[in-house]
């Protein structure tokens, strides 16, 4: 990780009096002062955050550290908040070469637009004298993408967790799985019925995690320690060495020690080196980690593992979002059956074609209530993406049909709540 040294040298190179203004405005610095220091850790955790919400409200002029005309691309974020985008400057693809002790990518690489966009994946290839070539694979057109692959030979995937299923599906039909070397796995944590359902599917695939934000210019987030083999945890991540980690109480945001076994809010602090768009310094992410070991002799920095995020109010599905602002206003819509009180437990289930989503939705029933029937009612109208209902998800072989429960008293003491168990 980053030293004291380190932190200091780029607090102060992100607060001097002709640099940009994001972190001068966000410290309250008056403009004839001087650039901001520090002398200890103390003054360090004395900083204040910087949230999405804080950057989503930053111009991005504000926030480049370089010229526009050296941006490589932006990333945008994916509305799955439901807050206005925030886009994101990238540089250069550094900090990539792990990939390379479990796969040497010298075949094509089947992958999906975001988070390991295309263009990383050929660049990584090409800095190994390989030759660049992705298939990028379209959701919509799946099929084809894999007999793409077929044909290009590809031994190789990088993919959002909920579309493993629909390309094992076709893989499988076109006799390439067994073909497959190496498994990218983000955009959600690998689940033990997926891994399991992947490791019966691809029996000769490595599988890795990938633990990136959209915020993040350095990304991934969290370097994976080992490739996911059914141990627990089953995503395990390292610092890397471009980066600063820290752990606090999410809801006082007083620090936590860094100990094994210990809960917070990770908060990163990230700088690539030059050139760097722009450097984050204490960024809450929002999710919150267990601390697996608190010095690991391979990595020489703690470990830990992701468990989910602060005051989560959506799940990502595959095809769009369960979003609790959503089901809130399905319910109102039923007034004389239920109140808009309700907590969403979501598992999976295993079936012939992967693992599914299984939903139950726990509501405060008014009067007599066939539940069967309210559950078809709110699935047909429940939105999991603008014209798209989780009925429709149903229909396509996404999802399991949703059920309804009575709404007991909740094991966490709140009235509203989604959790993937």
């Amino acid at each position: 990780m980053l030293s004291f040294e380190e932190l200091r040298v780029l607090l102060e190179r992100c607060t001097e009096t002709s640099g940009v203004s994001f972190y001068r405005n966000l410290y309250g610095m008056a403009p004839e002062s001087p650039a901001r220091t520090i002398r200890d850790l103390d003054d360090w955790t004395s900083l204040p955050f910087v949230t999405k919400d804080a950057l989503i409200a930053s111009p991005l002029r504000e926030r480049l550290f370089i010229p526009l005309s050296e941006v490589d691309h932006l990333r945008t974020s994916s509305g799955t908040s439901g807050k206005p985008p925030l886009f994101s400057p990238r540089t250069f693809l550094r900090n990539m070469e792990y990939r390379f002790t479990y796969h040497d990518f010298k075949k094509p690489i089947l992958s999906y637009t975001v988070p390991a966009m295309p263009h990383w994946h050929q660049h990584v290839q090409e800095s190994h004298g390989f030759p660049a070539r992705v298939v990028t694979f379209d959701p919509k057109n799946a099929e084809a993408c894999v007999r793409l692959a077929k044909a290009a030979g590809a031994d190789s995937m990088s993919l959002f967790a909920f579309h493993i299923p629909l390309v094992a599906e076709h893989m499988k039909r076109h006799g390439i799985a067994h073909r497959i070397r190496f498994i990218e796995i983000a955009g959600e944590a690998c689940t033990k019925l997926l891994f399991e359902f992947m490791r019966e599917t691809f029996p000769n695939a490595t599988i890795l995690p990938f633990y990136g934000s959209s915020e993040v210019e350095d990304c991934p987030i969290g370097m994976p320690c080992r490739p996911i083999t059914g141990e627990e945890p089953l995503s395990v991540y390292h610092a890397k060495r471009s980066h600063y980690h820290e752990l606090v109480d999410p809801d006082t945001l007083a620090p936590v020690q860094v100990i094994s076994g210990a809960e917070g809010e990770l908060v990163i602090t990230a700088y690539p080196g030059e050139p760097s768009s722009f450097p984050l310094i204490r960024y809450r992410t929002g999710d919150i980690v267990r601390v697996v070991g608190d010095h690991c002799e391979q990595h020489g920095t703690w470990s830990f593992t992701v468990l989910g995020r602060v005051g989560m109010d959506f799940l990502k599905v595959p095809g769009g979002v369960l979003r609790a602002d959503e089901i809130e206003r399905v319910l109102r819509t039923m007034p004389e059956r239920v109140s808009d009180r309700f907590e969403l437990h979501c598992s999976e289930e295993k079936t012939l074609t992967g693992p599914k989503l299984k939903p139950i939705l726990h509501v405060e029933i008014r009067g007599e209530v066939d539940l069967t029937t309210l559950a078809q009612d709110i699935a047909r109208n429940l939105r999991v993406a603008p014209s798209f209902t989780y009925n429709d998800g149903v229909g396509k072989g996404r999802y399991l049909p949703l059920v309804c429960a009575p709404l007991g008293t909740s094991t966490h003491g709140k009235t509203r709540r989604l959790s993937m168990h």
